[in-house]
């Protein structure tokens, strides 16, 4: 057994370079408590970070060394050519794309975002997040990357590479809303079709490069009716009933069928299908029930789950509100939720919208989209001057001539606005057109709102107005990292309803399964200081504080663009006659190698060098 090691205590901020790599080098991971481990994991991500920095600078040197001619051994080019990543990919054993691939990154970040080279050197971020910033802002001109890159660049520690991206994409539509636009029908101009063969025979279907809210919706159709047959007793695993539904939908199976016809189509065939018996091949549902503790209940069953779109009439205890018995769930068209400024729907700027769970989407998809879920539930939230929210709720209000709400349908918009963006609408009605019945019934609502929902705290289940402003408070689970939307997430009572409590919006927050089951289980602890502010607590000792998301993020403004657009080119379509859907890949399925013995060592050159 050895005696414990202590870490100095000023090793957080020690900056990487030679004196960190000394210190680190001289610590026994075996001899360290877990808390100080975590310490060391993170001394030496930094040191890693500060050693690939160097290394890419080393990289583009060399890529800029020319052809030396005699007593010039120091020559440079401006630029590089065609061959500068060949030396680093003979010196480095790598493939040709894969030298190529990491010369030009590094090339790119210190020639064109240097401020982000040097948070790499400084050990703040890791090459992954780099790389995002690199090629995410590749297409947009030299001062909209930089301003870009200067807007988020403080911020990118603390996020993970899909909420980077996220990021990236909110403020690239910010500051050039047209190129966003660009951007996406660049890529739906290409949109297709493509089957093929897999190596074991299988095949797979896809489409590629498709509108994203289409997609959006179609994802949420076929998991809301596999989520329907599940619940009405489909002993197959969902995602076995949702691949079923996807091909009876595109090979004509359901031509012309409604979903309650699907639905009794999918359960008259299931015992067709190529599932085992349902002890063999469901593995058994063991979830949490709403405080995180093991369930062997099926998830229909489970009272506490908060399920996206659950009708506002019904309580999460299965209740409606008069006390009758909540009707029986039944597919109502995908779930889909979008979130958007007011003032954006109204044309008075260009910022991006958000489809929960897919990204943000440009204002342009944003209108059409909030036009073509206007039956769904419009949902508000008015905030502060720094986006926080200050009032939410449900206005069954619509532009003129636009369709009302039509009960059952689960899409949801969530409209937003600052408090003085609103007040400033409401000044002059006669200016907003077929809009200003939302603005008035959004002005009154707030004016005479109370403090928020009111409720029984000692009730175990929030009922839908608490829960929905616990949704639109927390935007999405509350562990750090985790971009589940919250309408998918549980609602878990911070401090438990078992230990005393209270159903209330301090006392609540939205996470995902395996966060939730992280709490119970996992040994992390949680609390919650104050209303959205969440403080983690890991096993190992370490704190992780969850500030509440703004409803409304800070953006930067346009930047316009220095010369004209490119233009749109369609593809050519010549041989569309002899084309096809399918792609048979013969010469990659067929010459695949059976199993075997693992590969020669070479066959890992593509890799980075560390």
């Amino acid at each position: 057994m050895f005696d414990r090691q202590v870490v100095p205590g000023d090793l957080a901020e020690i900056p990487p370079g030679p004196r960190l790599s000394a210190v680190l080098s001289g610590i026994d991971l075996a001899r360290l408590s877990g808390f100080d481990c975590v310490q060391v994991l993170k001394a030496r991500y930094r040191q890693v970070n500060h050693e690939r920095a160097q290394l890419m600078a080393a990289m583009v040197e060399v890529g800029l060394c020319g052809p030396a001619p005699a007593g010039d051994e120091l020559r440079r080019m401006a630029v590089p050519d065609e061959f500068s990543a060949d030396e680093i990919r003979a010196a480095l054993v790598l493939t040709r794309r894969a030298a190529d691939a990491q010369f030009w990154l590094a090339y790119d970040l210190i020639t064109r975002l240097p401020e982000v080279h040097a948070a790499l050197d400084a050990g703040l971020i890791d090459e992954p997040r780099a790389r995002v910033l690199s090629e995410w802002t590749i297409e947009l001109s030299a001062e909209a990357a930089r301003a870009l890159c200067g807007a988020v660049l403080a911020r990118v520690p603390t996020l993970t590479t899909g909420q980077l991206i996220d990021q990236i994409k909110k403020m690239a539509i910010a500051i050039d809303p047209e190129w966003a636009q660009r951007r996406y029908e660049h890529a739906l101009v290409e949109r297709r079709v493509v089957g093929h063969r897999n190596p074991d025979g299988s095949a797979n279907l896809s489409g590629l490069n498709l509108p994203v809210d289409r997609v959006a919706a179609a994802c949420g159709h076929i998991d809301a009716l596999a989520k329907a047959a599940k619940h009405a007793g489909d002993p197959r695993p969902i995602d076995h009933i949702r691949a079923d539904l996807f091909l009876g939908m595109t090979d004509g199976t359901y031509t012309g069928l409604d979903d309650r016809t699907i639905l009794e189509r999918l359960r008259a065939t299931q015992g067709n299908a190529d599932n085992a018996p349902a002890s063999h091949d469901q593995p058994r549902d063991e979830g949490l029930d709403h405080e995180g503790s093991r369930s062997n209940r099926p998830s229909s069953n489970r009272p506490g789950d908060s399920r996206p779109g659950d009708s506002d009439a019904a309580a999460q205890d299965g209740r409606g509100a008069a006390g009758d018995p909540a009707p029986q769930r039944r597919p109502s068209g995908g779930s889909m939720e979008l979130r958007v400024r007011l003032s954006t729907l109204l044309g008075h700027d260009e910022y991006p919208g958000e489809l929960a769970g897919w990204g943000p989407v440009h204002a342009g998809l944003a209108r059409a989209q909030a036009s073509a879920l206007a039956r769904g539930q419009w949902r508000f939230a008015v905030t502060d001057e720094h986006g926080q929210l200050l009032h939410c709720g449900i206005t069954q209000a619509r532009p003129l001539g636009w369709p009302t709400r039509t009960t059952g349908c689960r899409q949801i918009v969530e409209l937003q606005v600052p408090v003085s963006t609103l007040h400033e609408l409401a000044s002059d009605l006669a200016a907003l057109g077929g809009w200003a019945p939302v603005v008035t019934d959004l002005v009154h609502q707030h004016t005479t709102a109370h403090q928020g929902p009111t409720a029984d705290p000692t009730r175990r289940f929030p009922g839908a107005a608490l829960r929905r402003q616990v949704q639109i408070r927390d935007r999405t689970c509350i562990m750090i990292g985790c971009r589940a939307p919250a309408g998918s997430a549980d609602i878990d009572h911070t401090l438990d309803h078992a230990c005393g409590g209270a159903t209330t919006e301090p006392n609540l927050g939205n996470v995902c399964r395996h966060d939730h089951r992280l709490k119970h289980d996992g040994g992390w602890r949680l609390h919650q200081p104050e209303p959205g502010l969440f403080h983690w607590r890991s096993r190992l000792g370490h704190s992780y504080l969850i500030s509440p998301a703004p409803i409304i993020e800070p953006l930067p403004d346009p930047i316009p663009r220095d010369g004209p657009a490119p233009p749109l080119v369609v593809p050519p379509d010549e041989g569309w006659e002899t084309s096809c859907i399918w792609e048979a890949r013969l010469a990659e399925a067929d010459t695949k190698p059976p199993p075997g013995p693992p590969p020669e060592p070479d066959s890992h050159h593509d890799a980075a060098p560390f």
